[in-house]
């Protein structure tokens, strides 16, 4: 397998404040699953946030495929998936219509089998029929499902995941690592940040340690 995602020398603070980040390089392969594991505050989501191009480093870069991602983010982003630490979903869609759309923007519908995907990736997450009912209606462990369910859709070539398994029940969890693992052995490239040791232990093949800076 060969490296086509690399972080290199990468640094970040935010105005004149102190470095969040410092001096980070490290290479990722298809196929892999990366945990991102540190305390509160030692930089996992900020890099999460790099990594999406929804931040710009203080120092380094980001190569995708040998391109900086921060030349070309909108095209980069087409190969992406993501579970952030924000619930803003838009509260007047049903999280079937949520991912109807990103389908669509993504260019990726297709009338005859993408209603068939989304109903079996919904139940593989094992979200009910309340997948239907609109958004702002859903309680916290409904959300991260949505979220989850967005973030696979499109089968993208990397999926970025802050906190996945964040108020998801015993059962709800395991069937995400599940889903996670399969899309894994299809080549896609996972980074993750979770509090739950044992849930990245089960689909994660190396750490990232951040310390305080």
């Amino acid at each position: 397998m060969s490296d086509f995602l690399i972080a290199q020398n990468l640094s970040k603070r935010y105005g004149t404040g102190p470095m969040v980040l410092s001096g980070l390089t490290h290479r990722f392969q298809k196929g892999t699953a990366t945990g991102l594991v540190g305390v509160n505050g030692s930089g996992k989501t900020t890099f999460l946030r790099l990594l999406s191009a929804s931040a710009y480093p203080t120092e380094g870069t980001i190569l995708f495929q040998g391109e900086s991602v921060f030349d070309h983010p909108h095209r980069y982003l087409r190969y992406i998936g993501m579970v952030t630490d924000a619930t803003d979903l838009p509260d007047y869609l049903s999280a079937t219509e949520l991912m109807e759309w990103v389908l669509r923007a993504r260019k990726k519908w297709d009338d005859r089998d993408s209603p068939e995907m989304m109903i079996e990736l919904f139940e593989q997450l094992r979200f009910d029929e309340r997948r239907n009912n609109l958004i702002g209606t859903y309680s916290s462990g409904m959300l991260q499902k949505t979220m989850l369910a967005c973030s696979l859709i499109t089968k993208p070539a990397i999926i970025l995941l802050d906190e996945p398994f964040r108020a998801l029940d015993e059962e709800s969890k395991e069937a995400a690592l599940v889903l996670l693992d399969a899309y894994k052995k299809t080549g896609g490239t996972i980074l993750v940040s979770s509090h739950l040791q044992k849930s990245l232990d089960q689909i994660c093949d190396e750490y990232i340690t951040f310390p305080v800076v």
